[in-house]
């Protein structure tokens, strides 16, 4: 007879699950902010040129991330630390 679910061991999470998760709970936050954002007046600004739009929301998005990625991973080193120093 086989064991049921209950009676397994939960599968190990792998090297990369806390990453994961972390990237799933940001950018459900994120979604939220571009949600509450669509009901809002926008601010628009460019970034290098008037085709390039950004908005408020866009640097409020990018800034969450960035900084929660930080918080929770200071040992990563990703593409944004050059630029965003």
């Amino acid at each position: 007879m086989k064991p049921s679910g209950e009676d397994q061991a939960a599968p190990a999470a792998g090297p990369w699950e806390e990453c994961f998760q972390a990237a799933v709970q940001l950018a459900l936050r994120a979604g939220q902010i571009i949600r509450k954002a669509l009901t809002e007046e926008k601010r628009v600004s460019t970034k290098t040129s008037a085709a390039d739009l950004v908005t408020e929301t866009d640097h409020l998005v990018e800034d969450l991330i960035i900084s929660e990625l930080r918080e929770r991973f200071p040992s990563h080193r990703s593409p944004f630390s050059l630029v965003h120093m």
